[in-house]
């Protein structure tokens, strides 16, 4: 499950300016922020529709969930990543470090 360890990640860089926000794309806003709260998550979350579109994942051509971006500050994709599998944060992080220089 990704969100909880982006979480880590959300806490050692934000004050770099790093955020993290993410988007549930299934509607389900009592499940969401039941899960935010047990997983202690304190990024953003936003859900991802307008009536019955999901108009995020339709205008990033999303296919597969987990689906992750690094986006600079002038809103260019340096950075994506489908699927999330334990270790995948390591490379996350490293792109993260990239992004925001020394």
């Amino acid at each position: 499950m990704e969100l909880p360890r982006l979480e880590p990640l959300w806490q050692k860089y934000r004050d770099q300016g790093f955020q993290v926000i993410a988007i549930d794309s299934e509607h389900d806003t009592e499940r969401s922020v039941e899960f935010i709260t047990e997983n202690n998550l304190t990024y953003h979350l936003l859900e991802d529709y307008e009536g019955d579109d999901n108009v995020v994942a339709s205008k990033l051509e999303i296919y597969g969930f987990p689906t992750s971006y690094l986006v600079d500050r002038e809103g260019q994709i340096l950075f994506s990543h489908i699927g999330f599998e334990e270790g995948d944060e390591v490379q996350m992080e490293e792109e993260i470090r990239k992004l925001l220089g020394p």
